[in-house]
């Protein structure tokens, strides 16, 4: 009987550690706005356990396109380009993937806006979901800066893409 309930023990003790490990990081999404005054687009990154660095039905949400590009109206269009994936799935609107210690975003961003008009890039949080400790910087030249604070970039220009990485690192 000893032995039975020292096994159970060693067991349950492995189970807790492999689920650990495996569950390591938590699940994370982010919206992200792209903004001039009252025009804007967002994505959505993030990760869940489910998830895998490819394309998921069930987490990844393909771009449905800009209306506003498609009517000649003033636009901006936010993707997350995956040019190497099948053509229906290469710009998505939401990219969700498997959970990891650092992920990376990068983030094709159009508009029909003149050249060097300010973009505001920036976490919405009253739609985003973040665990304690998980840190999403935005690359801008040389240094990183907390999404959560925002960023102003440069539009390129009509017909041009600007293109901004941000990454989630999770503690």
């Amino acid at each position: 009987m000893r032995d039975a309930i020292s096994i159970a023990a060693l067991l349950a003790t492995a189970l807790t550690l492999t689920a650990t490990a495996a569950f390591g990081f938590s699940p994370l999404t982010a919206t992200v706005k792209v903004s001039n005054g009252t025009l804007y687009d967002y994505v959505v990154i993030g990760e869940h356990a489910e998830a895998t660095d490819g394309f998921d039905n069930a987490y990844d949400t393909i771009s449905p396109g800009n209306l506003n590009a498609t009517m000649g109206q003033p636009f901006i269009s936010v993707t997350i380009p995956h040019p190497d994936w099948q053509e229906a799935a290469r710009e998505l609107r939401g990219d969700i993937r498997a959970p990891a210690k650092n992920q990376q975003w990068r983030l094709s961003i159009k508009s029909s806006l003149p050249k060097d008009t300010p973009l505001t890039v920036i976490l919405q949080m009253e739609v985003s979901s973040l665990p304690h400790g998980v840190k999403l910087k935005v690359q801008d030249k040389n240094k990183e800066i907390d999404l959560m604070n925002g960023i102003t970039i440069l539009a390129a220009g009509p017909g041009e893409t600007t293109t901004v990485l941000i990454s989630a690192e999770q503690p």
